[in-house]
């Protein structure tokens, strides 16, 4: 698996693999609803979303998708976000897969990846995630990873009702790792982007 920035480029493609739906059974999983409708009304979601992550870039409140590829097909997206990141540390994780490509254990590599790249790499000392009342495959992942319960909230969920919201957490040092390293490139440059190394 290769994890790389969104680029413009991936549009099309992400557009493609996220049609028809990315949740099992209509389950809750996002916030917003952008993974109903047409394709054409997919692919507007998907662009604008990326979009916003780039315009709204600052070094003290910031998001970052990678698009994430098996044998150089894309198979979903995995984001990481943070605020005030040099003084934190501490970073949240979503993520989505297409359907098809769901149940094969890459929601689990996808995440492994970056918590590991941004524990080794880029100084993060603890992760946070959620998942909805349902989101079995959501829940999987955190446990496999090492993840601790830390709490319940009620959110507005995409469908427009209200669903308990589980918290989990997950401090750098209990990442369960997996056999393969996870190599990172340009690690310097993000580095500096971050804020991180500009004493």
């Amino acid at each position: 698996m290769e994890l790389s920035p969104v680029r413009e480029s991936d549009y099309p493609e992400l557009a493609v693999i996220a049609d028809g739906g990315v949740r099992r059974h209509g389950t809750p999983a996002f916030i917003i609803n952008w993974d109903s409708g047409s394709r054409e009304e997919i692919a507007r979601s998907i662009a604008q979303y990326q979009w916003s992550t780039r315009a709204n870039f600052r070094v003290d409140e910031w998001t970052i998708e990678f698009t994430a590829r098996v044998d150089g097909r894309a198979v979903g997206i995995q984001g990481v976000s943070a605020k005030d990141f040099v003084r934190t540390r501490s970073i949240s994780t979503g993520s989505w897969l297409a359907l098809q490509e769901q149940g094969k254990g890459y929601g689990t590599q996808m995440r492994r990846a970056v918590v590991t790249a941004f524990a080794d790499h880029f100084d993060a000392a603890a992760f946070h995630s959620g998942y909805f009342e349902g989101n079995g495959a959501s829940r999987r992942v955190s446990e496999k990873l090492g993840y601790s319960p830390n709490g319940v909230k009620t959110t507005i969920a995409q469908d427009g009702l209200a669903h308990a919201e589980h918290q989990v957490i997950l401090a750098a040092s209990d990442i369960v790792r997996g056999p393969d390293p996870v190599e990172v490139a340009g690690a310097e440059v993000v580095r500096r982007f971050l804020g991180l190394d500009t004493a």
